[in-house]
């Protein structure tokens, strides 16, 4: 479980670093919302916490599979790839 939260922790930084994730409650989605809009599981234009929180947390658990944790490079490896999706071009 303390494997789960170092990873998270570690995606969240990386993602408030690049300024993607808004506060305080729900982040509107951007006009042109690429697969980010997988993430808006009630269709109305937000992401909300539990949203995001579930899109990130199924994202974990399919790199983790059942070894249940992720190494440094999985983590880093799915944040390149969410950003790719999110602006459509490889990330920074």
């Amino acid at each position: 479980m303390n494997m789960t939260k170092n990873s998270t922790m570690v995606v969240l930084a990386m993602l408030l670093g690049a300024g993607l994730v808004a506060s305080p409650a729900h982040a509107e989605l951007p006009k042109q919302s690429r697969n980010v809009a997988v993430m808006d599981t009630n269709k109305d234009g937000k992401i909300d916490r539990g949203e995001y929180l579930g899109y990130m947390g199924a994202q974990f658990d399919k790199r983790a599979g059942t070894k249940g944790y992720c190494t440094f490079e999985e983590v880093s490896e799915g944040a390149k790839n969410f950003w790719e999706q999110l602006v459509g071009k490889p990330g920074p």
